[in-house]
């Protein structure tokens, strides 16, 4: 963990900034214990895979190096995706998302990919479309218990980070 405090700082830093966090409520995942190290084991591996690998009678198939690897590159985009609407969530609810606000987002999904082992530049793209797909419709369907202005900021942010990550 050590050797990945300034991007951890920084990542932080941009969630604070992105959702309008107090300090006190920043300082929550530190007390938790969350940004300590600590061991991961394959069945915590497995739930946040999303259990897409099988849960196999005998638990050593899941040490296995490449059931590993499979993990955790699943858990991965997973998270990344999930961590994408949190922190969007998070900045639309504090009200309209300014071209700083999308900046941020980027810039974290950069980090959230170095932190995850994925970091070239195609993450936060591939993680945006992911999330475009898998989150957004869902909010901006009509039926959708979003209000019209968390709509509005939704797609409005959704437009931002395309020009910044699509071109």
């Amino acid at each position: 963990m050590e050797r990945h405090r300034a991007d951890v700082d920084r990542l932080l830093d941009l969630i604070r900034e992105t959702g309008r966090f107090s300090s006190e409520s920043m300082a929550i995942g530190e007390q938790l214990g969350w940004l300590r190290d600590h061991q991961v084991t394959a069945p915590s591996l497995l739930l946040w895979s999303g259990n897409v690998q099988e849960i196999s009678p005998r638990i050593e198939e899941l040490e296995e190096p490449r059931v590993v690897r499979r993990m955790c590159r699943m858990g991965a985009d997973l998270q990344l995706t999930y961590f994408l609407q949190a922190l969007v969530t998070a900045g639309v609810a504090q009200g309209q998302m300014t071209g700083a606000d999308a900046e941020r987002v980027v810039e974290a999904l950069d980090i959230c990919g170095r932190l995850s082992g994925q970091g070239d530049r195609s993450t936060a793209p591939l993680m945006f479309r992911v999330w475009r797909t898998s989150f957004l419709p869902g909010i901006l369907r009509p039926d959708s218990t979003a209000p019209e202005s968390g709509r509005a900021g939704f797609r409005a942010l959704a437009h931002r980070l395309e020009d910044l990550l699509e071109g």
